[in-house]
């Protein structure tokens, strides 16, 4: 029987990532962090490698965040560091730079690798390390099935699991009912990949329609889109609200009808589970992707077949005819984004997954070499290869050419 006066210590784990706000992996990072960091079991830090040299901890939830400002080839003074503050189990995400530290990392220590987006490039760091990794999570079930194809070839014996993503939400503000123009919302970068150019032929189908509708365009502006909704006649249906702080976006979201998710790849989709916590109903592409493994199509929201903004145009016309059914289907975007999408039932999931990980590896631990990794270590993201050896303008200027084609964009993602 297990002795009642033993001690159990927490468990030391450590998040790594390259900064607090890259892009949306430092900030779901940290949502994981923190819950987690709020059980007696775990004690955990929050480590960013590049980001100013400071720590702090967080006043509601304990997370102790460090961060190193690290530069150029720092993979032995992670291993210092690590050293310095021992852990039982290591997270990294997205983190190329210490990336030659992995098979040297202490005997004791667990490694899990979080793989956020489904490129090739992300998910290839977790089969080309595979031997010295303990276990992978994924974003979405879309970019773990590939995966796991790929790390059978290779012989990994660690584990490996979808995890989706979840946030801290606010207040729910009430919706007052509304019988004008539906409000039609996105929210991200303004660029041709994102699915922005669609919103020019759609609002075109809605005007023939006779659909009243507004667009509102929040995260920034592109001149040349701007023009051509100039061009088309639709300026005067388009908003453009630019950057926002964080906690404006839920507000906006709340005072929206439509969610617009355009993306030709959406590993996840944060901004799609924040816009559906304040009641604004979405709409995305039924296509591989974080989008359809959050929307349930004809509940929460709706899928529609990519490109087919015909399609997309005639479910708007539906919903605006048909206003009962717009709170219906927002009443259950509500109920999906904060009932299975929250940071708690993320940190919850992710827990389990740990658990399963450190014991899966006490019978098959990933190897471990001794020593330390070399001074200067051929880094696999540094070497440019046919696309990678163009002039960054010039790759600009292809990447928005396709991205304006929503199939051909789709396929050269995915390829």
């Amino acid at each position: 029987m297990p002795n009642p006066n033993t001690i159990h210590k927490p468990l030391r784990i450590a998040s790594v990532i390259a900064r607090l706000s890259a892009g949306g992996i430092g900030p779901v990072c940290r949502y994981a962090a923190e819950a987690m960091a709020r059980q007696p079991e775990w004690q955990v830090t929050l480590l960013s490698l590049h980001d100013p040299v400071g720590e702090f901890t967080d006043g509601g939830s304990g997370l102790r965040i460090i961060c190193l400002g690290l530069d150029g080839n720092c993979a032995r003074l992670f291993l210092n560091w690590l050293k310095a503050n021992p852990q039982d189990l290591i997270i990294t995400s997205d983190v190329s730079r210490i990336e030659p530290a992995f098979p040297f990392l202490p005997p004791a220590t667990r490694h899990v690798v979080q793989i956020h987006d489904s490129g090739r490039r992300y998910r290839s760091v977790a089969v080309r390390h595979a031997a010295w990794i303990d276990g992978v999570t994924c974003v979405g079930q879309h970019i773990e099935a590939p995966l796991r194809t790929s790390l059978e070839e290779v012989g990994f014996n660690g584990l490996l699991r979808t995890v989706h993503n979840g946030a801290n939400f606010p207040p729910l503000i009430p919706r007052l009912p509304y019988a004008g123009p539906l409000r039609l919302l996105f929210m991200g970068r303004v660029e041709p990949i994102k699915g922005v150019w669609d919103f020019v032929p759609l609002l075109q189908q809605l005007k023939r329609l006779q659909v009243p509708v507004t667009l509102n365009i929040v995260g920034g502006e592109n001149e040349a889109l701007r023009r051509k909704f100039q061009r088309k006649g639709l300026e005067g249906l388009v908003t453009w609200t630019g950057r926002v702080p964080h906690e404006r976006c839920y507000e906006i979201a709340g005072e929206s009808d439509i969610f617009l998710m355009a993306s030709r790849k959406e590993p996840f989709g944060m901004v799609t589970i924040e816009a559906m916590s304040m009641g604004c109903v979405p709409m995305a592409y039924d296509i591989p992707s974080g989008s359809t493994e959050i929307i349930e199509h004809a509940k929460s929201g709706l899928l529609v077949p990519l490109g087919d903004l015909r399609n997309w145009a005639e479910q708007i016309r539906n919903l605006h005819l048909d206003r009962n059914r717009l709170a219906e289907l927002s009443a259950s975007a509500i109920q999906r984004a904060r009932a299975t999408f929250n940071a708690e039932t993320m940190a919850g999931n992710l827990a389990a997954f740990l658990k399963d990980a450190m014991t899966h590896a006490e019978s098959q631990p990933a190897k471990r070499e001794s020593g330390l990794p070399p001074e200067t270590p051929s880094m696999h993201l540094t070497s440019a290869r046919g696309y990678q050896r163009l002039s960054p303008k010039l790759r600009e200027w292809i990447r928005n050419q396709i991205g304006t084609h929503p199939r051909l964009c789709h396929w050269w993602l995915n390829r």
